[in-house]
């Protein structure tokens, strides 16, 4: 007996749900921070064997953050010792967020460049890619501009929105059309990728996703939460992919 086809569709209840007193984006936005924020420390709490009660964990990593935007996640992580950089290529957004880290108190250092211009000339322990490769023309070149400037033993951690039906409707039709939250065709669904490629991305440049976490946003509650459903974003952690025994000898 054949199979029937699954067909994303969403009840009565959770449509009325998402049309009827939608939250602030400025608050919407506030919880979706809290848990990359809490991801992005956790995960490099980890990778670099970091202790839970030392004060200042990521004292003495550089951590940049690349299309920081208004840098909530920077200010933060600031508070945990790391000598943070920030870029991005929107001068205006940059100076709002400069001011913000001042009036913080946030040691955080603005550049208004995109990670080209990082080229050659420093490399970073920890690297944030959040909510990037769906604002990228190029994708595949950025994942290799990360990888050239990321320090050996390093980590980059992306969010990125999945190239789902539920995704396309979340972060598009509602995000842009109905709640206006985000400006019209500034996104582009040819831009969302699955974990899988993501991970092909990344294999393609010497990477390897280690962990990948679902976050979901309830219509309902119109709040995001951590969840094993990835259907329409997603946190991902990738390291430099183990040198294969040929490059070894090679090395030796």
């Amino acid at each position: 007996m054949a199979r029937k086809k699954l067909v994303h569709t969403l009840s009565i209840a959770q449509i009325s749900a998402a049309l009827r007193h939608p939250r602030a984006r400025k608050d919407i936005y506030h919880d979706y921070n809290l848990l990359r924020q809490r991801y992005v420390l956790e995960q490099a709490a980890r990778h670099f064997n970091l202790r839970d009660d030392d004060p200042a964990p990521l004292f003495g990593k550089t951590l940049l953050d690349v299309g920081c935007g208004e840098s909530p996640i920077g200010q933060f992580l600031a508070l945990s010792g790391a000598d943070i950089t920030a870029i991005d290529d929107n001068p205006t957004v940059l100076a709002q967020a400069e001011a913000a880290a001042v009036s913080f108190g946030a040691p955080i250092t603005f550049h208004a460049v995109g990670p080209q211009k990082l080229l050659n000339t420093r490399k970073f322990d920890i690297i944030l890619a959040l909510d990037v490769l769906e604002d990228t023309p190029d994708p595949a070149k950025m994942v290799w501009m990360l990888k050239q400037i990321l320090a050996p033993g390093g980590i980059i951690i992306f969010s990125h929105i999945n190239h789902t039906f539920r995704a396309w409707l979340y972060h598009i039709v509602l995000s842009s059309y109905i709640y206006g939250r985000t400006p019209r065709g500034s996104r582009s669904f040819r831009r969302f990728h699955r974990p899988q490629q993501l991970a092909t991305l990344c294999h393609k440049v010497g990477l390897q996703l280690t962990h990948v976490q679902g976050l979901k946003f309830s219509l309902k509650r119109q709040t995001w939460k951590i969840s094993a459903n990835m259907r329409t974003r997603y946190l991902a952690v990738a390291t430099q992919a183990p040198a294969k025994p040929n490059e070894l000898r090679k090395r030796a």
